[in-house]
């Protein structure tokens, strides 16, 4: 499975919590990829109507309030067609298991898939950065050190 969700969700949550200005280079440097990889992404977010650039400005801000941004939104703008699972086509009809493999396999995806954007459409960007922000503070309370590249304090 690629990381172009985990990628979004990191450029959004990066866009939401900086006062500065948010160019593909600094949240290449944020994710950890390169700038082309980011400006990729940002661009399917852009389709979406999920980001949009400032004008008169380099940078980045949401169009969608972090509290009315469900991840579903955000998953399917990076993924507007993906099936999740798959059953494979290449089954020998003439073999038992081949036969039925799909029509047993078939109800057990799609309610797998139902069940991941019911749980994806039950949280916002903000419920996940309000997460963040509590991993980040137990972090700092065993020691871990930051060098933060946002400007916000977290709290």
């Amino acid at each position: 499975m690629d990381t172009k969700f985990s990628i979004a969700i990191h450029i959004l949550v990066y866009i939401n919590e900086t006062e500065k200005i948010v160019t593909s280079e600094l949240l290449a440097k944020s994710v950890g990829t390169n700038a082309s990889h980011i400006r990729k992404i940002i661009s399917l977010l852009k389709d979406a109507n999920i980001v949009d650039s400032q004008q008169g400005k380099k940078g980045m801000v949401l169009k969608i309030k972090a509290s009315k941004l469900t991840l579903d939104k955000v998953y399917f703008a990076v993924y507007p067609e993906k099936e999740i699972l798959h059953v494979h086509n290449t089954s020998n009809q003439e073999c038992p298991i081949g036969l039925g493999i799909k029509e047993v396999l078939l109800p057990i995806f799609e309610e797998s898939e139902k069940q991941l954007i019911l749980n994806l459409k039950n949280k916002t960007l903000e419920s996940l950065i309000i997460d963040l922000y509590k991993t980040y503070n137990e972090q700092l309370k065993r020691g871990v050190k930051y060098e933060s590249s946002t400007s916000r304090t977290i709290q």
